[in-house]
């Protein structure tokens, strides 16, 4: 039986990571990482709609409203979540709910003599 990568995803992102990699993914490490950011939000809840207004309403339910969830609102992932600019509060409130992973998005930028950087993984 063949699984679609979209299906493999979730399921490789749990294996991956532990819940102390998690918790470390949302802790703030650089001076730039302390005010609001990029996250990118994996949900697997069996609630779960394939749509922007879930993504908009489990925004909400941290940011506040509606209007501040469609400001936040980046990327709508199709069948695994969204990307968001969020507040680290934000990010973290997030994460405490069933179902939901959260993780800091980095940015990568090229060296001055054209090299990418280093990549501890």
């Amino acid at each position: 039986m063949e699984i679609p990568p979209t299906a493999a995803l979730p399921l490789l992102l749990f294996l991956a990571f532990s819940p102390a990699t998690m918790s470390s993914a949302l802790a703030p490490s650089g001076t730039e990482e302390h005010g609001p950011g990029v996250y990118i939000v994996f949900v697997s809840r069996a609630d779960y709609v394939d749509s922007v207004d879930y993504d908009l309403r489990l925004l909400a339910s941290v940011v506040g409203s509606t209007a501040k969830a469609k400001g936040a609102l980046l990327y709508h992932y199709s069948g695994i979540g969204f990307a968001a600019r969020l507040a680290p509060e934000h990010a973290h409130q997030l994460s405490k709910k069933d179902g939901i992973a959260v993780f800091r998005d980095k940015t990568f930028r090229i060296e001055k003599d054209g090299r990418l950087p280093r990549l501890n993984v």
